[in-house]
This record gives C-alpha cells, structure tokens and sequence, in this order.
C-alpha cells in the first residue's frame, strides 16, 4: 500500500467561480459514507480517538473555516492519519484562506515524502503563515515563511489534492467542482481542538483517501518557536509508533 505524497506548488487557487461569492458554510446534513475495499473511516476514527464514541455516519461537524470551529486554534499541528488510494503517491494537503470565491489562496503543508504519522508545525500571525518541520523540511514538508494579504488567522480553512492535474478539494463544499460537492467531512473530539478530517478523491465515497489529524496547541498569544514544534511532532509520531506496536502485538 503506497502511503506518500508529492509536492504541489503553492499559491492562488485556480478554478474559481468567475462570479466572486460571499462564503456560505457548509450544509450539517451528515454526508453518506460507503464501507469501500479498504480500512473503513470508522476503523480509523476509532483508533484516532478511541474513547469518543464518534460514529462516522452520524457525529459528522462541519469544520468548513476550521479557525471559526476552533478560534483559539492558530498555532496546530496536523498530521497524516491514513492514506487509501490509488493516487496515494500523488496526493497533498494544505491550508487555503480567503475573502470570497474569487479570492483564494493555497499553501500546501505536507509535500512529498511524507507518510503515516508525519506532523508539521503551523503558526499564523497577522498575514504571515510559518510552517515548521522536524527536518525534512522541502520533502516531507513545506518549511517557511509565507506572508500574503489574504492570510488570516481568523478566515481559514484545509483542502486536498489528489493530484497535480485534478481538482483541489476545499473543507468548504461551496469552492468545489461537481455535482456532488461533499468532498471533506470533519469529526471533533468532544470538545477539544482535535479534529480528524477525511477526503474523498472518487466516486466510491468511503471518505479515507486522506485522513488528516489537526491539532491545536497552543492560544494565539503563546507562539511557540520551532524547537517546541520539533518536540511535540516528536511525541506524535511516537504514540503513533507505539500505537502501532501495541495492535500488532495484540494480534499475536
């Protein structure tokens, strides 16, 4: 099972409406989940957050601007959960903001090697987005520092792309193609800043072509430096690890 992305190049989001819109916040009515071939969602968002109780058909939040879910949330670290997809190989993940419709702009966060349990560090001050990675910083991740007047730590949201040449899918339903535009669906641990956003890259609608964790940690008033991100990421990826150990070990 191939579990990588590649990078994608930032910048202004293409294929928008001609129209500029006012943004319009997503539906709540829950988005029908298939079980598909490979590890459902719900496997995944139990494993996740494993004493939540969270159904995958019936707990669903709509997270469309993630800032407006989680006010507090402008300093996170997101992480990739699971990938199931043929497009695995090609697949990115980032952060949009925007104003309307018209008025887009895309900076991806996770690029191309990086795989399950990888985390970055993401900071949002003002118009200036940092990203901060534990190495492997323009492989793994897209380190820097972005400045640009449509980045707001109080107006943004996350998307994916299955592949350089197809449409990027927005958390906020109203900016994506087709007829069926619920490409994103968002689960909140209780009432915590921890949040599971699963995609949906097809027509077979099982939602796990990309399974991201977002966390926050920290208020907007306490910006941590990059040495405390590479500290936390650390963490991450070894209750992942560990995670993983303890379900084999329990299969023996």
């Amino acid at each position: 099972m191939k579990r990588h992305l590649i990078a994608a190049a930032l910048g202004l989001a293409a294929s928008m409406p001609t129209l500029a819109l006012d943004f319009v916040a997503n539906n709540p009515a829950p988005s029908v989940i298939s079980p598909g071939s490979e590890t459902t969602l719900q496997t995944i968002l139990t494993d996740l957050f494993p004493s939540s109780g969270l159904n995958a058909n019936t707990d669903q939040s709509s997270a469309a601007f993630w800032s407006s879910a989680t006010p507090s949330a402008t300093s996170s670290i997101p992480y990739l959960v699971a990938e199931f997809a043929a497009k695995a190989p090609s697949q990115s993940f980032g952060i949009w903001f925007g104003t309307d419709t018209q008025h887009i702009v895309t900076y991806n966060l996770l690029l191309g090697g990086a795989s399950e349990d990888d985390a970055v560090g993401m900071t949002i001050k003002g118009n200036t987005l940092k990203v901060f990675g534990p190495g492997d910083c323009g492989t793994k991740f897209n380190c820097g520092t972005f400045t640009h007047e449509l980045i707001n730590p109080t107006n943004f949201g996350f998307y994916f792309k299955p592949s350089p040449n197809e449409p990027t899918y927005y958390s906020l339903d109203q900016l994506n193609p087709g007829a069926r535009k619920d490409r994103f669906i968002g689960f909140q641990n209780g009432s915590t800043t921890n949040w599971l956003f699963a995609y949906e890259d097809g027509t077979d609608w099982d939602y796990n072509d990309m399974a991201v964790k977002v966390e926050s940690i920290t208020a907007v008033t306490a910006v941590p430096e990059p040495e405390t991100y590479a500290l936390m990421m650390a963490g991450l990826a070894a209750v992942g690890f560990l995670s993983r150990r303890r379900k084999t070990g329990s299969r023996k």
